[in-house]
């Protein structure tokens, strides 16, 4: 028999007790007793009650028994507490705010029906504002490998409550990094899809332009198996793409072996050697795989992520949060509404040209991608200790996103995947770049560099 207390859940794991005998409650009732032994240590805002969610495993168990096709039974998964799940309370981590749904979101009714039972809600930076995991009322969710540093932002919880080995795999937002930064800091996978890829029907939104549903998981597999699950169009979303079920998530070789690197003297480590240093070492991962590596011009890219929180874009934040900014801004963190405030003075003129703007860069970036498989950047620049953010917050909360602010306004997709650890014994990261649509080509080079990170 299994012990359940020292099982890691991997897809792999799980399946495998399946296999010897475990019953799908049980190893749910085990993935609760783990989310309500981390109860105080802010990585969620609700529980599922334990009885309701062994409960329904065992509903699953049965039907699975009788022959029902459920490809994640025995799995366990949390959302981002910007997502809705019938019945359950959506705050986006403001004690202000507080919907109670009638309806559960699209992506988390479609990893129901495959067999994958929902434990609980994940903190978050308030208003999904932020990319460091401390914009957020205590207890402040911390770093799963090294508690004294920032877990991330803003799908904090979501990351950590899959790095503590709490559930398979959670689901997140993503603006300017939320699905790739918590990721980076916590030693995951971070996977975030072409934007309109997976429904973001039932989304409480930061920006309705820009935010897509990401899925943070222990390794490249399980995370693309559960957008295989999630991906497609749906005629509730109106940013949904019309070609989101044409599109191959499946691993797909690349069609040239060329990778693109920002030039060396535009990369910013902000004075952190080690990941400097570890960056290159994963880099050189690449070229011992076979790819060339090609600097490209990366002020586009930057030019395009300020844009994000920058310009008049920012004011998009008053679209779903705007009754809570105007009479409960006493509930809203001084972090979060030092970065949505200046939403309030730009005018629909300042719009039309951050739009414009935007558009240029897009067509510039298209262009310097030709003829590369994908870019590729560090996904974080450094990682700060909670006592450095909080001492310095908008500054540093803008370095976390150095490099991934830039891949949703220029409608790209991502994924992060854990690299050498760092001497310090911190985690780092590469992110793979890629254009809309590529995702299966950046499953194949995700999977690449992680096998070459786990086999020696």
């Amino acid at each position: 028999m299994t012990d359940l207390t020292s099982l890691p859940f991997t897809f792999e794991s799980v399946r495998e007790a399946r296999r010897l005998g475990m019953k799908a409650d049980a190893l749910v009732d085990e993935s609760c007793r783990r989310a309500s032994a981390a109860a105080g240590d802010g990585v969620f805002t609700a529980l599922v009650p334990r009885e309701c969610a062994v409960g329904r495993a065992g509903e699953l168990q049965r039907s699975a028994d009788d022959g029902a096709n459920l490809p994640l039974l025995g799995m366990t998964f949390a959302v981002k507490d910007n997502i809705h799940v019938a019945g359950m309370a959506t705050t986006s981590n403001c004690p202000g705010l507080s919907i109670m749904p009638q309806e559960t979101a699209h992506a988390v009714q479609l990893l129901q029906e495959a067999g994958a039972v929902l434990i609980g809600k994940n903190t978050m930076d308030q208003f999904a504002t932020g990319l460091n995991g401390t914009r957020s009322p205590e207890p402040l969710c911390r770093n799963a490998i090294n508690p004294d540093y920032i877990p991330g932002g803003s799908s904090s919880g979501s990351a950590v409550a899959v790095a503590r080995d709490i559930v398979a795999f959670s689901l997140g937002s993503d603006t300017g990094g939320s699905g790739r930064v918590p990721a980076a800091c916590n030693g995951i996978v971070g996977l975030k899809p072409t934007i309109g890829l997976v429904s973001s029907h039932g989304l409480l939104y930061n920006s309705r332009i820009f935010d897509c549903v990401p899925v943070f998981a222990r390794n490249t597999a399980d995370a693309y198996e559960v957008l295989e699950l999630i991906a497609g169009h749906d005629t509730r979303d109106p940013f949904s793409r019309p070609d989101a079920g044409r599109i191959d998530v499946s691993a797909r070789t690349p069609s040239v072996k060329v990778l693109a690197t920002p030039r060396k003297s535009q990369l910013r480590f902000f004075g952190d050697e080690h990941s400097a240093s570890t960056f290159q070492a994963n880099l050189d991962h690449l070229v011992e795989l076979g790819f060339v590596l090609t600097e490209i011009d990366f002020d586009p890219f930057e030019e395009a992520g300020r844009l994000v929180f920058q310009s008049a874009m920012v004011a998009e934040r008053l679209c779903d949060y705007g009754e809570v900014i105007a009479n409960r801004r006493d509930a809203i963190h001084p972090a979060v509404w030092a970065a949505i405030e200046p939403g309030l003075a730009y005018s629909a003129k300042d719009a039309f040209e951050a739009l414009y703007a935007l558009r240029r860069l897009q067509r510039v970036v298209s262009r310097s991608l030709e003829g590369v498989a994908a870019l590729v950047v560090p996904t974080i620049p450094t990682l700060f200790t909670i006592e450095e953010m909080l001492a310095e917050p908008m500054t540093r909360n803008s370095i976390m996103g150095t490099y991934t602010y830039f891949v949703n306004p220029l409608d790209l997709c991502a994924v992060s995947v854990p690299g050498e650890r760092r001497d310090d014994g911190l985690p780092s990261a590469l992110c793979f770049v890629g254009a809309a649509g590529e995702d299966g080509t950046l499953r194949e080079l995700a999977y690449s560099f992680e096998r070459s990170i786990i086999l020696p």
